[in-house]
């Protein structure tokens, strides 16, 4: 099939640019109506769609268990009969189920069988201890908890502190007799399916999704029907119209676009990706845990396009498989989310894969649902770039100290607004008034620039930034800046930028490093940076890591990839 040339793309995006100005930028993609409907409605109707088309065709398979999986009818029925549970149980419209277990057959199942009854889906990391499975509960007032027999323990001690919790179910994966009053979640599947669901509306609030607690106490993210329909529309529509017609396919056969979700339901981009690939019918194959064995064995059964990825698992497809011919011949394209990724580290996959003809990058947070911006693919190889506004999504990049809008070319704060965002955070007005100003920009607290082309780039967290003294000027630091130089380094696996407090010189620069190669040494890595600070538009001489070099075992990281420069600072 003949493709839509990127060169078309790059001269639409050029003709684009000259119609804007600098106070703020509306997406030029292809404009999409907000639906009408609810998500829940959309999506039960076509899995009718899909099941009638394909009756015993798999919908969803886990990776690590392909005897576990689900067709399009099973997910619509067992969807209803969890309705239905949740309706004998007293839930009405409004309460709310925390799920917290790891990628598997039952999220669809169970989160679409809330929304049917009316109900709002808390999701709840696997990796939470009891402190903040604690917070979570009180804070989101949940009535009922999903959870799996590995978490069990913890979610029925937490109960104890939680009045609001009335019925706790357990996705099982043993024999082991369940506690007293525990359900097992097979057992909900057992009720005759709800006949009609619950009345919610575009305003009803579908998901509560908390913030990564990077920066403080984890924030539940409120989330609207109508905002998590418009980022799958989004979605839906971008790839449709923009990506797959350059990738060779104007005519797209869903049902025949095989997806691999590695990112965690229970944030937003994997629950984001669910429910887009329910809409579409494409089936999906999810990741419990990520294995890379077992990830390359799907990729080449299943042979994606593309490939949705946060920067760990591109960091192991460049580090790991560098030698492994053919190992992604089937893909053209791989969207990198969740965090930037550098532009040597995308080279040195290039160079290992050239097969691969696009690497792009999205970006935006669970405060939109998810992506905000998206790629627009131009011209082969990569794109640094964190794309462009979505179809529903204006863009602003706002000077941090004088609120006013900046130049093209100049960074500041990149602020979004689009029907896809939060209408807030749960139980914090003073946090949603600092994240949703009075002209309804969310402020992202991510610093960034756009070129002269119209794409935005990333910089950094605007408070992640090193302030250093220099030379009588206070200067800024970007750590990914400096993190994307040490990871191309084929010795280094993996690598942080974190300031530490100084009182000469206000803050320090330190890398944590986790080592490849045994025989690395402090000073080879303190050269890789005094190198190029050497050399005349390479790098500045204040971005010298001034505070050495730490070697760890590992660099914490949240669970969609993202650095906890916190606890590196607390290691100080």
């Amino acid at each position: 099939m003949v493709s839509t040339p990127a060169s078309q793309n790059a001269a639409f995006m050029q003709k684009w640019r000259s119609t804007l100005n600098d106070e703020f930028i509306k997406s030029p993609c292809t404009p999409i109506p907000i639906p009408e409907d609810t998500l829940i409605e959309r999506i039960l109707g076509n899995l009718n769609v899909h099941s009638s088309k394909f009756p015993e065709k798999t919908a969803v398979i886990e990776a690590l268990d392909q005897n576990r999986s689900l067709t399009y009818k099973q997910i619509h029925d067992r969807t209803l009969s969890f309705a239905a549970f949740l309706t004998s149980r007293g839930f009405v419209l409004g309460d709310r189920v925390t799920a917290a277990l790891p990628n598997s057959i039952e999220w669809p199942v169970l989160h679409l069988g809330t929304w049917a009854a009316g109900g709002t889906v808390i999701g709840s990391s696997a990796a939470f201890k009891l402190y903040e499975t604690v917070y979570q509960l009180q804070d989101s007032a949940s009535s009922v908890v999903v959870t799996t027999e590995q978490l069990l323990d913890t979610f029925l001690e937490a109960a104890k502190q939680c009045p609001t919790v009335k019925t706790i179910i357990c996705v099982r994966s043993t024999n082991n007799p369940l506690p007293e009053g525990v359900i097992d979640f097979e057992e909900t599947l057992k009720c005759k399916p709800l006949e009609k669901i619950a009345p919610v509306t575009p305003e009803t609030v579908s998901i509560i999704y908390y913030s990564s607690g990077t920066t403080g106490q984890p924030k539940g993210v409120v989330l609207t029907h109508k905002a998590i329909h418009c980022q799958v529309e989004m979605l839906r529509s971008h790839w449709l119209h923009e990506i797959y017609p350059v990738l060779g396919m104007n005519e797209v056969d869903w049902y025949q676009e095989s997806q691999i979700i590695t990112s965690a339901c229970y944030h937003i981009l994997g629950f984001a990706l669910v429910n887009l690939f329910l809409v579409t019918g494409s089936p999906m194959v999810l990741m419990k845990a990520f294995n890379g064995d077992v990830y390359l064995d799907v990729i080449q059964k299943i042979k994606p396009k593309n490939l949705f990825v946060a920067p760990p698992i591109f960091a192991y497809l460049v580090k790991e498989i560098k030698h492994k011919k053919g190992a992604l011949d089937s893909v053209q394209l791989i969207c990198c989310a969740s965090a930037p990724l550098s532009k040597e580290l995308s080279d040195e996959f290039l160079s290992c894969h050239p097969n691969v003809k696009y690497i792009v990058q999205g970006y935006g947070m669970t405060e939109v649902s998810s992506f905000s911006h998206v790629p627009l693919l131009v011209e082969e190889g990569v794109n640094a770039s964190a794309g462009i506004p979505g179809s529903y999504f204006e863009q602003k990049i706002m000077d941090p100290d004088t609120h006013q809008s900046v130049k093209q070319g100049e960074r500041g704060e990149v602020c979004v607004r689009g029907a896809p965002q939060t209408i807030g955070y749960l139980n914090k007005p003073e946090a949603t008034r600092e994240l949703i100003d009075a002209d309804g920009w969310i402020h992202s607290g991510d610093i960034g620039y756009v070129d002269e082309r119209g794409f935005v780039y990333i910089v950094d967290r605007l408070k992640d930034l090193i302030k250093v003294n220099y030379m009588t000027q206070s200067l800024q630091v970007p750590p990914a800046e400096l993190e994307g130089i040490l990871l191309s380094y084929h010795r280094i696996r993996d690598a942080a930028i974190v300031g530490i407090p100084d009182d000469l010189r206000g803050e320090l620069v330190r890398a944590y490093v986790v080592k490849s190669d045994e025989k690395l040494t402090e000073k080879e890595v303190e050269q890789l940076i005094s190198d190029l600070s050497a050399v005349p538009d390479k790098l500045a001489e204040f971005k010298r890591l001034t505070g050495g070099v730490v070697f760890v075992n590992e660099i914490p990281r949240s669970n969609i990839g993202k650095i906890l420069r916190r606890v590196l600072r607390e290691m100080h």
